[in-house]
């Protein structure tokens, strides 16, 4: 599931618990729901270009898609704000500092 509007946004970011690597900032806030819902910040300021800021929200869904898959026992709201810019050759390090951070939350 995805987390859709501002509201929903608003209250990940105000329950700051922040998790970071090198390229991105994962907010997290636990929830009632039994499921994981996930929404992405990419800044242009960070990237200009629309086509490489799509690139990294499909890059890390597809990464958290595979972590939930294997992972039952969580039920959050994330936010991953994207800190750093990455590209195709960068994939397997992401992935790795996904994985970084999942060990890092609490259960």
């Amino acid at each position: 599931m995805k987390l859709v509007n501002s509201d929903e946004f608003t209250a990940v970011f105000n329950h700051k618990k922040r998790l970071s690597s090198e390229n991105l900032f994962l907010y997290y806030r636990p929830n009632e729901m039994g499921k994981n819902r996930l929404g992405f910040v990419v800044p242009k300021r960070i990237e200009k270009l629309a086509v490489r800021r799509n690139y990294m929200r499909r890059s890390l869904r597809e990464i958290f898609k595979s972590i939930f898959k294997s992972n039952h026992n969580y039920s959050f709201d994330f936010i991953v704000s994207i800190k750093k810019t990455f590209y195709k050759d960068d994939f397997h390090s992401l992935k790795a500092q996904v994985d970084s951070l999942f060990l890092k939350l609490p259960h």
